[in-house]
């Protein structure tokens, strides 16, 4: 085995070093990677130069790549363009048209493709141009978010699921709820075991999640607030600081990711895939 595992905070992530993601991937390497991002959740390896067809491969050493979501009516030429796989998440422009999604300012905490009725299980991002400074992504550990649930909402939420919905192109959340033609939405446990893990994670977030399913709405409300009071505090948090070449990889059924402000006047472009799980997920934990 040539890698090395890092712990980069006390709740969640580590660095790996000693390998070139270009380059086949023995299946001891393999192995190695996977036991560490089922144990550390957010992996990182940095220094690494990698092509689209790389960053696929590599994801595909876990598992299928995941599709694209965004609805074809809502991709401009050069989304099209790419493999069904590839996103890009960037502010840049070429001939009038955005060549990414998200393009700027900061981002609420959220689980990528949770909208969906099979959620994808794992992220990877790539970080192939960045700016002077911010454009960090904070990642928050809900193992352990649930573990520390007070007892009141661990019986209340028992056995219970959650309404959760996105119209595409949002970061910022600014109305009670989404309503477009192009919206999507999913219903899923509050309490999602881990398909690997079989630990218990949140499964809900301030971007997505609308309504506690079978709760009056004022204390669905009142409770999904203090819940995502307690998913920013910062001792379930990692804040990670891009780098030129960096390569993460996050596992989105038991984490929620976050993006700090950066300047709108410089270029970001990071080149998202995604791992498929493969399989519905399961439901409510009883």
């Amino acid at each position: 085995m040539t890698i090395t595992v890092t712990p980069l905070s006390a709740a969640l992530g580590a660095e790996i070093s000693g390998i070139d993601l270009r380059e086949p991937i023995s299946a001891e390497d393999a192995d190695a990677i996977h036991r560490a991002w089922l144990d550390h959740l957010v992996l990182v390896f940095r220094g690494q130069e990698l092509s689209d067809d790389d960053q696929i491969r590599f994801a595909e050493t876990f598992g299928p790549v995941g599709d694209y979501m965004r609805p074809s009516t809502l991709r401009t030429a050069p989304m099209e363009a790419r493999h069904h796989a590839v996103m890009f998440v960037s502010n840049i422009r070429e001939n009038g048209e955005a060549i990414g999604a998200l393009p700027d300012g900061e981002m609420m905490f959220h689980t990528d493709t949770g909208y969906d009725s099979n959620p994808h299980k794992g992220t990877t991002l790539f970080a192939v141009e960045i700016p002077s400074k911010g454009g960090n992504t904070i990642f928050c550990n809900q193992y352990k978010v649930h573990d520390e649930l007070p007892e009141r909402l661990r019986s209340l939420l028992k056995g219970r699921e959650a309404y959760n919905a996105y119209e595409f192109g949002t970061t910022i959340k600014t109305k009670e709820k989404y309503d477009s033609e192009e919206m999507r939405s999913a219903v899923h446990p509050i309490f999602l075991p881990h398909k690997e893990t079989g630990r218990p994670a949140i499964f809900v977030n301030e971007l997505m999640t609308e309504e506690i399913v079978g709760l009056p709405a004022d204390e669905s409300r009142a409770v999904l607030d203090e819940l995502f009071a307690l998913q920013r505090e910062p001792r379930f948090l990692y804040e990670h600081e891009w780098r030129l070449g960096d390569l993460v990889m996050w596992d989105n059924r038991c984490t929620l990711h976050a993006r700090t402000d950066f300047p709108r006047e410089e270029r970001r472009l990071l080149r998202r895939v995604t791992i498929a799980e493969g399989d519905p997920v399961r439901r409510a934990v009883a």
